[in-house]
């Protein structure tokens, strides 16, 4: 990647943006809308594993400390615009027991703060940024795809494929300080196991609730093609990640070594010359 990594604080008003804004796949808009609604929370817990780790780094490891305050800066920036999207996400009162979902996420969270230490968060973390560049990698190319369809809202599209674009950019930041402190290869694994499945097992329910939601309302057209359009966005989304999960079990895995997903670069270098999401948004085509 040619661009210089930045923490990109970015503006952006999602008074026009969907929460339906895959039209013809309200299934997976769905999806990554229960992502985003975890995501702050998620996002907090890597923050404070890092902080905490960037001062425990064995002398000489400058870069990898000024990659851990890159890491935090972008995590937030993060943090703090899907928190503008799920606001607009509750503003419409159409879930009105999602928080229920959302405090048993912070609940885990306070949990693993209370009883677990600095390793287990380590951990954690490098386990979910292990899985960032591949959704990253798989969002990317279902973006170029989507870009296609007139329909789409190209507001949110453009707030993933920014955040996954950072995704990819910081891939190597915990990876590297779990080698520098800890060395487990073992726990490493584990890692990947336990925030994949915890990320997934809020997901999967919460994403499942707004959908039947849509569907009391009549916003969403269930029945056999709704199963179908489930079917194709998790079966692919699963053949798609999950060999390139497994491959991260290997004892020579490094995420430095990962190819960048196409349109990565582009994305980045459009964030940084507009630090406007909007902007973004109508620019999106030019990255293809």
């Amino acid at each position: 990647m040619n661009i210089k990594p930045e923490a990109r604080k970015i503006d952006v008003d999602f008074s026009d943006a969907r929460i339906d804004w895959i039209p013809n796949d309200p299934e997976l808009a769905q999806f990554w809308n229960a992502v985003s609604i975890g995501l702050p929370l998620l996002e907090g817990y890597l923050i404070r594993a890092l902080a905490k780790a960037k001062k425990m780094l064995p002398e000489g490891s400058d870069a990898l400390y000024a990659d851990c305050e890159l890491f935090c800066q972008q995590e937030a920036n993060h943090s703090k615009t899907h928190m503008k999207y799920n606001d607009m996400v509750r503003a419409t009162g159409f879930y009105p027991e999602m928080d229920k979902y959302t405090d048993r996420l912070k609940a885990d969270y306070e949990r693993f703060d209370k009883n677990y230490g600095l390793r287990h968060a380590m951990l954690y973390a490098e386990g979910f940024e292990t899985a960032g560049p591949i959704f990253a990698s798989y969002f990317l190319v279902q973006a170029n795809k989507r870009l296609k369809d007139q329909d789409v809202d190209l507001i949110t599209l453009s707030l993933w494929r920014w955040h996954l674009s950072e995704e990819f950019e910081h891939r190597s930041c915990a990876f590297n300080v779990v080698e520098a402190l800890y060395g487990t290869y073992w726990g490493r694994l584990g890692g990947i196991i336990k925030a994949t499945s915890h990320l997934i097992g809020f997901a999967v329910p919460l994403s499942e609730y707004m959908l039947k939601e849509d569907i009391k309302a009549g916003r969403v057209n269930a029945g056999f093609k709704g199963f179908v359009r489930k079917f194709k966005s998790y079966s692919g989304m699963f053949f798609f990640i999950g060999p390139r999960i497994l491959r991260a079990f290997s004892p020579w895995y490094n995420p430095k070594n990962l190819k960048e997903p196409k349109g990565c670069e582009a994305v980045l270098t459009i964030a940084s010359e507009t630090l406007n999401l909007n902007t973004m948004a109508a620019r999106a085509r030019e990255t293809v």
